[in-house]
C-alpha cells in the first residue's frame, strides 16, 4: 500500500505549481537540485522540482540513500546523496571498490547508479527509510572485572559492535563502521538524532541493601558509555541479561 506526501511543486521558473501530495509508487529517486529544492524523478521518466528540503524527504518520504554515486547508467554524475525508493531497487552488485544499485524504473529508461556505499550502508538505510531510524538492539551481562557479554538481538546501525571494560561499573560499546547513509556514519551529538535506553533485566542481588541504578549515553561518535550503580558507587557485576536500545533517527 502505497503513502501520499504533500509536496510543494515548482515549475522550471522557480514558481509555485500545483502544491498538493503525491504517492510514493510514483517516485523512483530524488536529489537536492537548487540549495534547498528537490528534483524528484517519477516512475513516467517526468522530473519534478519541489520546495522540499532533501533532508525533510529523506525522513518523511521513506526514500533509501546509497550515498552519492558516481555514475548512472555508465555516465558520471556529480549529484551527492541520492534517494531511491526501495520498491524498485531489484539487485545491488558488490563491485569491490563500488557497488551498482540496479532498478526497475523509470519505465522507459530504468536507471542503474553506481556508489561507494557499502551494501550494508544501503540495507540499513532501508530499514531506516521504512521505520525512520535504524536500531541496535541486545542483552548485556557482566561478571567480576571481565568485559560485558553482549547477544546481538539486531543491528542495523553498524556492521559490527564490541563491549569493554573501562572502569568498575563502567562499559563501552563501540559500533566498527556506522552506516554512512544514517547521520553521516557517526552518533550524533546534541540534536535528538539519538537515542539510548537501557532496561537492567535481572539485576544481580547486592550484598548492601542500597539502590541500583543504570545509565546509558552517547560517549563518542562510535560508542556509547554505561554505567552501573549501587547507590553512588559504580559497582560490576550488577548487569544481568540487561536490555539496551540504540536509535539512530534517519
Amino acid at each position: 500500500m502505497s503513502q501520499l506526501f504533500n509536496f510543494s511543486f515548482q515549475n522550471l521558473q522557480s514558481t509555485a505549481d500545483s502544491p498538493g501530495a503525491i504517492s510514493k509508487n510514483q517516485v523512483v529517486y530524488a536529489y537536492a537540485t537548487q540549495s534547498t529544492k528537490t528534483l524528484l524523478v517519477l516512475t513516467n521518466g517526468d522530473s519534478r522540482i519541489t520546495d522540499n528540503a532533501l533532508a525533510s524527504v529523506k525522513s518523511d518520504f521513506g526514500l533509501t540513500s546509497i550515498g552519492s554515486p558516481t555514475s548512472a547508467n555508465g555516465q558520471v554524475i556529480s549529484l551527492n546523496e541520492v534517494l531511491v525508493n526501495s520498491d524498485y531497487v531489484t539487485q545491488i552488485f558488490n563491485d569491490t571498490a563500488t557497488r551498482r544499485v540496479e532498478m526497475n524504473q523509470p519505465a522507459s529508461a530504468p536507471v542503474v547508479f553506481t556508489t561507494t556505499a557499502t551494501i550494508p550502508a544501503i540495507v540499513s538505510a532501508s530499514k531506516a527509510a521504512e521505520k525512520g531510524y535504524a536500531e541496535f538492539v541486545c542483552r548485556v551481562s557482566q561478571a567480576g572485572t571481565g568485559a560485558p557479554t553482549l547477544t546481538t538481538i539486531k543491528n542495523e546501525i553498524s556492521e559490527s559492535v564490541a563491549a569493554a571494560r573501562t572502569a568498575s561499573g563502567t562499559y563501552t560499546l563501540t559500533f566498527t563502521s556506522i552506516a554512512s547513509t544514517i547521520q553521516g556514519g557517526t552518533l550524533p551529538a546534541n540534536n535528538g538524532s539519538l537515542n539510548v535506553t537501557v532496561q537492567p533485566g535481572n539485576t544481580t542481588v547486592p550484598l548492601i541493601s542500597s539502590a541500583l541504578s543504570f545509565f546509558a549515553g552517547r560517549s563518542s561518535t562510535s560508542a556509547i558509555t554505561i554505567t552501573s550503580l549501587e547507590g553512588s558507587t559504580p559497582t560490576d557485576g550488577l548487569l544481568t541479561n540487561a536490555m539496551i536500545q540504540v536509535r539512530l533517527y534517519y
